[in-house]
């Protein structure tokens, strides 16, 4: 099944070696930080990885707290590297 190669640490460390050079994904992410309102308050990220697009949303919305949710424990000691001693983003893995 595709989805339980993000269990595994090759995949998530090739992920994250790569993920800044992912065509177009500066596009994505600037389209996404424009859909979602800048007086949001709360956000959940569904299958956070990392964290990025959180990290990339509270850049510019101080005051918004997140939940970051996924399976992979990789992942998510990537996003918890990331988001270390910050309390506005809670961490799920479900």
């Amino acid at each position: 099944m595709a989805s339980e190669e993000w269990t595994t640490a090759e995949h998530a460390n090739r992920y994250l070696a790569l993920a800044d050079a992912v065509p177009h994904r500066a596009e994505g992410e600037g389209v996404l930080a424009e859909q979602v309102p800048r007086d949001a308050r709360r956000l959940l990220d569904l299958g956070t990885g990392d964290g990025r697009l959180l990290a990339l949303l509270q850049a510019d919305r101080p005051e918004m707290l997140g939940v970051g949710l996924d399976f992979s424990d990789l992942m998510l000691e990537a996003a918890r590297g990331r988001f270390s001693g910050d309390e506005r983003v809670e961490l799920v893995r479900a």
